[in-house]
């Protein structure tokens, strides 16, 4: 119930908050005779129509895996439970989205959108660990340990009925969980009926208002691009690039979630050993004396997808003028772009995990954070390879809902998974292992830098045309 859960909640927010925010269709349909009450229920019907194939997708075999093992009950409990999760996962995003729309407006409005975005996904992240944490498996038998927070996780109210149902365990925590995981989705449809949906349509059109932009000077890092582009055609992309990823907003809806999640996820992965330690001081002592830091390379794993993400917009009709440029070869749009996106948020992101590693470690793994990240552009010049080559800003979102496809995620998880084994051996075995390391991943960083991008026009993809 925790994974569908969560994989869910965060479909709903990153790939359907662009259509419960949407306010193109009122110009369009409210003028004709439909009113809004019609146009919400069309939008929710839609979602839920989607969210029931994406729930069956995750739990149709256990559903009739279920049925075999367990019988019609187990099947038609199972069914209503997922009923009722779809329903919470809309309602919550719905109602949550609400709250927001209620209390900001204007340019403002955007921004918090973003935000409470970011904030969430790292909120999910973090209760998805915790219902781990609830368990714990012994003599090949397992556990339930029930906390105080455990009847703040949804999912332990719709996984209570099956205890009640299909085990010999009754206590009255369970009919209590059992109660609450229909109650709150109940609850939550009435909220949104009678108080949220008539004022939430209403609400959208804050969207529409233009709040009045803050003007800033010359920037005092102006000299940098000059430094990372000294090509001029590659420095006018660097600096186009930039500037369009501070604009495009419905992009940093989908870049910022995994961009969080990509700083929080070599700490979720230190929670596995908060069960060997007796207290905070034994745990930071524990993971200080350790090579923990090499959980850093998870933050590659999603790191190194999210440059195909910089191919989307929604201006893309305006992809012609690549092609009416005086610019022979678009590797060099293709450069600038990544390197923008590197300048952006690659680097302040991971500086950000570094900056902790190193206030738990100490200075003594600046050497090992520079591998990482050298094998962090390694892993991303890889994942470019592979892909279509899109020019930046030059798809519709539509033409991809995800990030990158399974083989290429798959992909950077093994390529990440052998070179952390490659970092550990070679740290522990070789007296001068860690240079030896940063070289071989400096100098085939470089060779494939430099390979890269020599890419012809045919090779592009491109919406406009």
């Amino acid at each position: 119930m925790g994974m569908i859960l969560f994989l869910l909640l965060t479909t709903m927010i990153s790939d359907f908050s662009s259509v419960l925010l949407d306010v193109q269709d009122r110009a369009i349909l409210l003028t004709r005779p439909v009113n809004v009450k019609t146009l919400n229920a069309a939008k929710l019907l839609y979602i839920l129509y989607y969210l029931a194939g994406i729930t069956l997708s995750l739990a149709g075999v256990s559903l009739i895996a279920g049925f075999f093992k367990y019988g019609v009950w187990f099947f038609l409990t199972m069914f209503l439970i997922l009923i009722l999760i779809c329903c919470f996962s809309l309602l919550f995003t719905a109602i949550f989205y609400f709250a927001i729309l209620h209390l900001f407006s204007g340019e403002k409005l955007r921004d918090i959108i973003n935000y409470f975005q970011v904030i969430l996904t790292v909120f999910m992240t973090v209760v998805y660990q915790l219902v781990g944490r609830m368990f714990n498996l012994i003599d090949l038998n397992v556990l339930i340990d029930l906390h105080w927070w455990s009847y703040l996780l949804p999912s332990s109210w719709f996984a209570a009925p099956f205890i009640i149902l299909f085990s010999d365990e009754h206590a009255a925590a369970y009919f209590l969980l059992s109660a609450i995981g229909i109650i709150i989705p109940a609850l939550a449809l009435i909220l949104y009926i009678k108080a949220a949906a008539p004022a939430f349509e209403q609400n959208l059109q804050k969207l529409t208002r233009s709040g009045c932009g803050r003007t800033k000077g010359l920037s005092r890092l102006h000299k940098i691009p000059a430094l990372l582009c000294p090509n001029h055609d590659e420095r006018v992309f660097f600096e186009f690039t930039r500037s369009m990823l501070k604009s495009e907003r419905k992009l940093k809806l989908r870049l910022f979630p995994s961009l969080a999640l990509g700083v929080i996820m070599p700490f979720i992965m230190l929670l596995s050993l908060v069960h060997i330690a007796t207290s905070i001081s034994d745990f930071l002592q524990t993971v200080s004396q350790g090579k923990y830091y090499l959980y850093a390379y998870f933050s590659i794993v999603i790191y190194s997808t999210l440059f195909s993400v910089v191919g989307k917009s929604e201006s893309y009709r305006g992809a012609w003028i690549y092609k009416v440029m005086p610019v022979d070869n678009p590797g060099l749009v293709l450069r600038g772009g990544m390197k923008a996106f590197l300048y952006k948020y690659i680097v302040p992101f991971y500086l950000l995990t570094c900056v902790i590693f190193i206030m738990l470690w100490g200075v003594r793994i600046i050497p090992d954070l520079l591998i990482i990240f050298m094998n962090l552009i390694l892993v991303m010049l890889f994942v470019f390879l592979l892909s279509k080559k899109e020019l930046p800003f030059s798809q519709n979102f539509r033409a991809d809902q995800g990030t990158g496809s399974l083989g290429v995620v798959l992909l950077s998880f093994l390529l990440c998974g052998s070179m952390a084994a490659a970092h550990y051996l070679l740290a522990t075995r070789l007296n001068y292992g860690l240079a030896l390391n940063l070289g071989i991943s400096t100098v085939l960083t470089v060779f494939l830098w430099c390979k890269s991008f020599h890419i012809s026009w045919d090779q592009i993809v491109c919406d406009a045309g």
